[in-house]
């Protein structure tokens, strides 16, 4: 597969520092820069020397799309762990795994553990990671953000691929201004697992003066052409202030979309 400059300089890296001693490595990358695909070049070539690999997501909407993206950059030889999925077969090298059936079902033998969304640590990992007898088993952690409180303790090393500036420069992310709204108080809103929780985060993010200051500065800074809108679960509540001067809504249908705590 064809990887970009950093994404092979990462790999490199990956390997030095595994081979340096370090077995608990967060391997950290913008949005966008394409952390399945080096996860891709990774498992095949784990893969290609006899290796056993597992890759575990912390929901069970990401397994078919990492499934999907493995096979779109190659790799074969791919088993699921969760529930009754149809591609179930624990016999195959690569076990693209949730971790709710892991903590239930216990861990696949493998050679190489890669944590997906690693700032999302479930305590089945933290035992994972705690545990003596697995204290020499080699762990990547992926994420853009690994700052959850405590993630330290269960990782020795961070690797930042690359930030986002550099690859804005590089081409490969689009250059951005960020106006802000009114901020959400989100005090009472609980965390579950290095992510707020949806429902309590959702009625935060719906109080009147908060969406009506968000629908007063797009007018104020953009209001023209098509936009984009981001939303905790539905994008059709940002427009319906009337004092806002609100604009009809041409959001596609409401879709669950995660806001993680630690980007604040």
């Amino acid at each position: 597969m064809e990887l970009r400059q950093y994404q092979t300089e990462a790999i490199e890296n990956i390997r030095a520092t595994m081979q340096a001693g370090v077995r608990r490595l967060v391997v950290q990358a913008p949005t966008g820069a394409g952390k399945t695909r080096l996860s891709s070049a990774i498992v095949q070539m784990a893969q290609d020397k006899g290796n056993r690999v597992a890759f575990v997501v912390p929901a069970i909407s990401l397994i078919d799309q990492t499934v999907e993206a493995f096979y779109a950059d190659g790799v074969r030889g791919i088993g699921v762990i969760q529930a009754n999925h149809a591609m179930t077969n624990w016999a195959q090298p690569i076990q693209v795994c949730s971790i709710q059936s892991v903590a239930r079902r216990g861990w696949p033998d493998a050679k190489l553990y890669i944590f997906d969304e690693c700032h999302r640590i479930f305590q089945a990992q933290k035992d994972f990671l705690s545990d003596p007898a697995r204290a020499n088993m080699p762990v990547i952690g992926l994420s853009a953000t690994p700052w959850t409180k405590g993630l330290g303790k269960y990782f020795e090393s961070l690797l930042v691929v690359a930030s986002p500036q550099e690859l804005i420069d590089q081409g490969y992310l689009s250059p951005f201004r960020v106006f802000a709204t009114g901020h959400p108080d989100l005090r009472n809103v609980k965390t579950v697992a290095g992510d707020y929780h949806e429902g309590e985060l959702s009625t935060a993010m719906q109080q009147g003066e908060l969406t009506a200051d968000i629908v007063r500065t797009y007018c104020e800074k953009w209001d023209k052409g098509k936009t984009l809108c981001f939303g905790v679960d539905c994008a059709q509540h940002c427009p319906r202030p009337p004092q806002a001067g609100a604009f009809p809504s041409r959001a596609s249908p409401p879709r669950a979309i995660r806001v993680r705590a630690t980007v604040g």
